[in-house]
């Protein structure tokens, strides 16, 4: 679930809880939609409360890189653990994201 979005500075902010499903496709739109829209320098995944995260949410965060990499904004995950963790690791996404 997105739970916050906000613009500090020149650094767009997602923080994203609980789960990141395809259930969630309809509100990851709207992040889309602001990073296309642009006006900063960098995109912020924070996932410090994230506890699921399926394929499909997988995606969605590269489609953010995509629509970033077309604005030549940066996009950071930043704050995952346990599981969340793993399977970021396990996607490579270290080889694609800054990832702290």
């Amino acid at each position: 679930m997105i739970e916050n979005i906000g613009l500090v500075d020149d650094v767009f902010e997602v923080r994203i809880v609980d789960r990141l499903t395809f259930a969630d496709h309809e509100e990851f739109r709207k992040v889309l939609k602001r990073i296309s829209e642009g006006g900063f320098k960098s995109i912020v995944f924070d996932l410090q409360n994230l506890e699921f995260i399926d394929s499909a949410g997988l995606g969605m965060f590269l489609l953010a890189k995509d629509e970033a990499d077309s604005r030549g904004q940066s996009v950071t995950l930043k704050g995952a653990n346990g599981n969340i963790k793993k399977m970021l690791n396990v996607a490579q996404f270290d080889t694609l994201f800054k990832i702290c």
